[in-house]
């Protein structure tokens, strides 16, 4: 119900919410207004010029209300003053005539062109700031309750609610405005929060079966079985993934709260994938010069280096792009933006192991492992091309580039050492 209602609130500040109603608005008081008894008595019977005219007058009004910022040229004091003072003296006139020609009970169509022509003013005044479309409001509001007042005292009663009702609406809409905003971040971000410390319980859920499906790959050299792609939200609870997803919808609807709801969103998912490597793939903690000290040498680094960086590009990072899309649907811009914040920090931290080993002035690594690194790299690169933006991509083409040069220049030394030393006879 909260949702609904805080739903409902967003629309009524929506500039296109408000055009269409006033369009439909105008059209409906336009049609009733020439229809009416209030009509026939200011201007008499209808002729071929009168509905020509009334036809052209129509149009305008109409197309006012569509584009009404097409038309508000200025903003100055002084055309806001003429222009209330030019809509009093039209007000004035029209009441004069309308007090001193129609005698009779209003009929229906009166009624239904008086509020019509109030939800216009409304309309008008929640898309513009013309300076006269408050004074229209309560002129219409008033012809309404003295109509009513005509026919029926209850009637005027509920005109005067009615009235009342547009009213406020009006007087207060940069209040609402700003009040609701702050009511809204209050309400939103914990029923975020909350959805997401729930949501974090189930990380471990997907570290797990994630592990299920590559126990193989893990423990032996068979290849990598595929994975559904929707994995990670099928592990997550499905009750508060569907009040995420609504949450998100809430939150992306305005208002300024998109990059409070990306960065609890992207803290969550980091958070998630960094669990995943830690548990799985056991990156976090490797450091490549302690290794070598304690002589437990590329078998463990590399082949726990290589698994991780196919797991990762293949599985992991593909299931992260299908939950960003499902979470921010609608927003492919900001999902693919939180996406890669998301993997931003995984893929540097798989990076960073290349980068050590190619950083050493003398690298120690049997040169078949290095090329099973380069060979695991290049092969992934179309997966990263795929998933990522260019500046990402270029980030693992210039460690790929750096561990080629690497391999390299190992190599050039080896040939050097063959073909220089005397000692060793060419077969």
């Amino acid at each position: 119900m909260t949702s609904l209602t805080i739903q409902m609130a967003r629309w009524l500040k929506k500039e296109a919410v408000w055009r269409y109603v006033g369009f439909v608005s105008t059209i409906l008081g336009l049609l009733c207004y020439g229809l009416s008894s209030s009509f026939n008595s200011l201007f008499g019977e209808w002729s071929l010029l009168k509905i020509f005219l009334y036809s052209v007058f129509s149009l305008f009004i109409c197309l006012w209300s569509l584009f009404p910022k097409v038309w508000q040229y200025s903003t100055s004091l002084r055309l806001k003053a003429h222009l209330a003072f030019l809509v009093l003296t039209i007000t004035s006139v029209y009441s004069y005539f309308a007090d001193k020609v129609v005698n009779r009970k209003p009929d229906a169509y009166s009624l239904i062109s008086s509020a019509a022509f109030a939800i216009v003013s409304l309309s008008l005044s929640r898309q513009t700031e013309c300076g006269f479309e408050v004074d229209f409001l309560y002129f219409f509001l008033g012809c309404l309750i003295v109509q009513l007042l005509k026919i029926k005292l209850a009637l005027a009663i509920a005109g005067v609610g009615f009235s009342y009702n547009l009213g406020v609406q009006d007087e207060h809409s940069v209040v609402i405005d700003v009040n609701s905003l702050r009511t809204d971040n209050a309400s939103i971000m914990p029923q975020l929060r909350t959805c997401i410390r729930a949501l974090q319980q189930g990380n471990s859920n997907v570290t797990n079966m994630l592990l299920e499906h590559v126990k193989e790959y893990l423990q032996d050299n068979s290849n990598l079985a595929g994975i559904d792609h929707n994995f990670v939200i099928e592990a997550l609870p499905s009750g508060y993934i569907n009040e995420l997803l609504e949450t998100i919808k809430l939150m992306m609807g305005g208002d300024g709260l998109e990059k409070e709801c990306c960065d609890v969103y992207c803290n969550w998912q980091r958070e998630s994938l960094e669990e995943c490597l830690i548990n799985l793939f056991e990156v976090q903690e490797i450091n490549v010069k302690q290794k070598w000290e304690e002589k437990q040498l590329e078998e463990y680094i590399i082949r726990r280096w290589i698994k991780a960086l196919k797991l990762s590009a293949q599985i992991q990072f593909p299931n992260e792009q299908r939950l960003s899309d499902g979470v921010f649907s609608g927003f492919s811009s900001i999902a693919d933006l939180c996406f890669t914040e998301v993997c931003r920090g995984a893929t540097i931290q798989l990076l960073k192991c290349v980068d050590e080993v190619v950083s050493e002035s003398s690298p120690k690594w049997p040169l078949s492992k290095m090329l099973d690194m380069l060979q695991t790299l290049r092969g992934l690169i179309p997966e990263f091309q795929s998933l990522f933006p260019e500046s990402m991509v270029k980030e693992v083409m210039t460690v790929h580039h750096k561990l080629g040069e690497t391999c390299r220049v190992i190599f050039m030394k080896m040939e050097d050492n063959i073909f220089c030393n005397p000692s060793v006879k060419i077969i």
